[in-house]
Parts: structure tokens; sequence; C-alpha cells
């Protein structure tokens, strides 16, 4: 072998490492960046972290008001302190004191 051949042998391997380095890296940039990429993927898990507590809270608000509904339905007691709070309502002979803020 003359020293042409082995240059050029050494410059192939060189220019073969290159082009796979260059397609190496735009892989593991596509792998980070693009629309399913790593970037992507973490941010719309956090997203979905956050709406999965806001459903709980949903949930949890839901169950509350059900239950609100369930005594106003059957607990006439209930549907009394509704009707005072809610609606400044009294029974006969009753008198209401307001006793304004302190502002």
């Amino acid at each position: 072998m003359n020293k042409s051949t082995v240059s050029r042998k050494s410059l192939m391997v060189r220019a073969g490492c290159l082009v796979f380095g260059l397609l190496t890296l735009a892989m593991v940039a596509l792998t980070l960046v693009s629309d399913r990429g790593w970037f992507e993927v973490r941010h719309k898990a956090g997203h979905f972290a956050a709406l999965q507590e806001q459903s709980q809270a949903i949930e949890s608000d839901n169950a509350a008001i059900g239950e609100e509904i369930r005594r106003l339905r059957q607990d006439p007691d209930a549907i009394e302190r509704r009707a005072r709070e809610d609606l400044r309502l009294v029974r006969p002979g009753e008198v209401i004191l307001i006793i304004p803020d302190a502002d």
C-alpha cells in the first residue's frame, strides 16, 4: 500500500465518522425537540398531572353539592337553615337584628 491509499482510507474513515456523528446528533435533537420528543412528553405529563388534580377537586365539589342536595330533599331542618341564611326568611313573630360591620 502506498501513502496515497492510506491517506484516502483514513480520509474515508474520518468522513464516515463525521457523517455518523452528525446523524447521531440529528437523531438526539429530534428525540428531544420533536412533537413527540422528550421535552414535549415532560410538558404534557405536567399538564396531565394538573388536570388530574383539577378533576379530583371538581369531583370533591360535586360530592359536597350532591350531599347538600340530598339533605335539602330529605331534611326539613336543612331547608329551614338554608332559607334563613340565604333568603333571610324568619318565622312569624321573630325579629332579626342586623349588626353592621366595623368598617
